[in-house]
């Protein structure tokens, strides 16, 4: 077997070493970013700050079921009905839901 120079030798380790920096940046950014919720949510039967007044029982239902499935993007990792119950400052979760109540309102 042939012996490799210095120079290549040191050519192949920062070649090594830049491919597994590079992987760990894309595994990064992708698998190992996905955090799972703290902790699972509930289902929520109401909404903080949002006027479900005026909705049918299953027209209500059907929002509720919806904003108990759709994550906010607020980046809290929970659920629109979640986050408004968990988060009540989040103005995110208050104008999406009740856009959506409002809507469903005028159906």
């Amino acid at each position: 077997m042939q012996r490799i120079g210095r120079a290549a030798a040191i050519r192949a380790t920062l070649s090594v070493a830049l491919v597994l920096g590079a992987t760990c940046l894309v595994l990064q950014s992708t698998v190992w970013h996905d955090a799972a919720p703290a902790e699972a949510d509930q289902y929520y039967t109401e909404l903080s700050g949002v006027d479900l007044s005026g909705l049918q029982p299953a027209e209500k239902e059907a929002l509720l079921k919806r904003l108990n499935k759709q994550h906010c993007p607020c980046d809290c990792l929970r659920t629109i009905a979640s986050c408004r119950n968990r988060h009540t400052s989040c103005t995110m979760s208050l104008a999406i839901a009740r856009q959506a109540a409002e809507a469903a309102k005028k159906h």
